[in-house]
């Protein structure tokens, strides 16, 4: 015997209230057959005749007004739990969050998201501007992207896209004339970068520094290279920052140097190996690797 289904509850609903199997198999969208049948099943698996033949209608008959109120909270529940489900799918259920610098927001993460949203119109979305290792540590983020990020065990590195750290003189400097500057030729000047300690790009420049036989020891840190870029206001000021910055937002009175020697970047997609992704991560991360493979 089949058990008694939400489907077959729908069909003893769709009975009691338009009164013959005819109007019901209208309404539902099925053969009469069908419905009458679908009946059958359902007084055999319930146990108790529901319905009685009278004047050519169906009634519901008294014994079996105490199921079909049971029925109607059964009904709201199913549909309480299918309209769950659909924002699940839909991403309006939990935000999607991702952990990531502004020069990477604004370039890759934008692109990758302007996707998304074009499949799912309705998915809600956090940015996250901090430190990504301990955002997805912490459970605070779902998805992590990053420079070259030192991580813990529990988390799985995925290699994106490559850039190179590039020098921002003022255009009035005597360097704005060069293509390229050496760190040599900057020895003197006042440098706006990172931090070698709390910076992942600060600890690849100052790496640098010391092979090249120099102290780095920049005049002022900045978390981002957004905030080293603004910050050049000085005559012969200099910042050192990720190429991929310029290629999202223009500065005007801002010139781009190569630097020599080059200092590669690369963007690492960070999740947690411990934690599943959610349907919508899951579907930014493939988005994001589509793009930059």
């Amino acid at each position: 015997m089949k058990a008694f289904t939400p489907a077959h509850a729908a069909v003893l609903r769709a009975v009691h209230r338009c009164g013959t199997t005819v109007e019901a198999a209208h309404r539902l969208h099925l053969t009469q057959s069908a419905i009458s049948k679908i009946i059958a099943r359902s007084e055999a698996s319930l146990g108790i005749p529901v319905f009685e033949r009278r004047e050519g209608r169906l009634l519901l008959r008294p014994e079996a007004n105490a199921l079909m109120t049971a029925l109607d909270s059964v009904d709201q529940e199913w549909r309480e739990l299918r309209a769950a489900a659909a924002r699940l799918r839909a991403g309006r259920e939990t935000p999607l969050r991702i952990a990531s610098t502004p020069s990477i927001g604004q370039g890759l993460i934008a692109r990758a998201l302007r996707r998304l949203t074009d499949e799912y119109p309705q998915a809600r979305v956090e940015l996250i501007m901090g430190d990504a290792p301990t955002e997805l540590s912490l459970g605070t983020a779902d998805i992590g992207l990053m420079f070259s990020p030192r991580v813990a065990d529990d988390i799985t590195l995925t290699p994106l896209a490559g850039g190179e750290i590039i020098a921002l003189v003022r255009e009035d400097d005597l360097l704005a004339k060069r293509r390229a500057v050496s760190l040599h030729d900057l020895k003197a000047r006042r440098m706006i970068c990172f931090d070698r300690e709390k910076s992942p790009l600060g600890w690849l420049i100052a790496q640098c520094y010391e092979r090249e036989g120099l102290e780095y020891a920049p005049f002022m840190t900045v978390p981002y290279s957004i905030s080293a870029a603004h910050l050049l206001a000085e005559p012969g000021d200099v910042t050192l920052i990720d190429s991929l910055l310029t290629q999202a937002q223009r500065f005007d009175g801002l010139v781009q140097l190569s630097l020599e020697p080059q200092i590669p970047t690369t963007i690492c997609l960070m999740t947690m190996r411990s934690r599943p992704l959610s349907r919508l991560a899951a579907r930014f991360v493939e988005i994001v690797r589509q793009r930059e493979t």
